[in-house]
Formats: structure tokens, C-alpha cells, sequence
């Protein structure tokens, strides 16, 4: 299992990201969080992740999580995800919001696909998991947009819901 997460983060890192790295718009992001991925409370998570904006509503990226709860087991996570910002300017009544005037960034939805490996401590048992899910969150960027900090709330399958801070630059 861990050849397989070594070689889906080269595969996105090496051969996705320099197709659009010269035009300014690929991100590097770390994260912290906490989750309901143990079965007898929150886990604690630590996250890597590279993503690409594809076009001007739409960022597609990839992800490694891993979850533990410093007892039983552990959770590593790898993902691909799509990022929605929806144009909310449009809308009439949020065209003045002082919240949604900022350069690349705002509210975003987030559908995550991947595998969830478990490996608990005292037993040694290995359970990969089909792992899906939905993230809410608001990108504030800062210095021109060049780094940014990332809120968000989650749900989905095996963690069943989190919640957390992201924090990156624009390479």
C-alpha cells in the first residue's frame, strides 16, 4: 500500500502540475485537522496537497491525508478532488459583499474520490476503504494572492465528518 500512495503523489506531482505551471496557478497546500475517522472519537490529521486551476471557477488537485488517533490506528488517505467556486458576485444581492472582492478566492465546494487504508496498531489488520466526501470552505488569500489560509468543514465516507485549516502558496 505504501508503493501505491508513493507512486499516485509522484504521478500528479511529476507529470499533472508542469502542464499549466507556467501560467501561475498551481498551488501547494499543508493542513491540520480533526476528524471522526476512529471509531471512539477524533483523530487528529495532517495533510499534503497539490492542486491545478483548470479554469476560472475550477481547480482540480490531489491529496494525501493521514488520521491517526495516537492509540489504535491510523488512516492514510490519498485523494483527487474537484473544487467548485461558485460565482456568487452574481447574484444581486451579494454583488457589494466585501467577502467575495478578493483575487482568487471565496467560498468553494469540494467533491473528494479516493482509498482510505486503516491499519490499526495492536492487531496489524490492514482495511482499505472506498473513501468519499464533501468539503465546504472559504479561501482567503493574502500578498497579492501568492499564499493563502483555508477554513472547511467536511462529511463523507469512512470519517463521516471534520473540520480544519489549510495553509499555502501559489507556485
Amino acid at each position: 500500500m505504501k508503493k501505491f500512495v508513493v507512486v499516485y503523489m509522484i504521478f500528479f506531482s511529476l507529470f499533472l502540475v508542469p502542464l499549466r505551471a507556467e501560467k501561475n496557478d498551481v498551488n501547494l497546500g499543508f493542513g491540520v485537522e480533526g476528524n471522526m475517522s476512529s471509531d471512539k472519537g477524533w483523530a487528529f490529521g495532517r495533510s499534503i496537497g497539490v492542486d491545478i486551476q483548470f479554469f476560472k471557477h475550477v481547480i482540480i488537485g490531489s491529496a494525501l491525508t493521514i488520521s491517526d488517533d495516537f492509540k489504535q490506528f491510523t488512516a492514510i488517505e490519498p485523494e483527487i478532488f474537484v473544487r467548485w467556486y461558485p460565482p456568487l458576485a452574481a447574484i444581486p444581492f451579494l454583488k457589494k459583499a466585501v467577502f467575495l472582492d478578493v483575487k482568487d478566492g471565496g467560498f468553494f465546494v469540494q467533491g473528494d474520490i479516493g482509498i482510505s487504508t486503516i491499519i490499526g496498531f495492536f492487531d496489524r489488520d490492514v482495511t482499505p476503504l472506498f473513501l468519499g466526501g464533501l468539503t465546504f470552505g472559504f479561501r482567503f488569500p493574502f500578498q497579492s494572492g501568492d499564499y493563502f489560509v483555508e477554513p472547511f468543514i467536511k462529511s463523507g465516507y469512512p470519517f463521516l465528518f471534520g473540520g480544519g485549516m489549510k495553509f499555502g502558496c501559489r507556485f
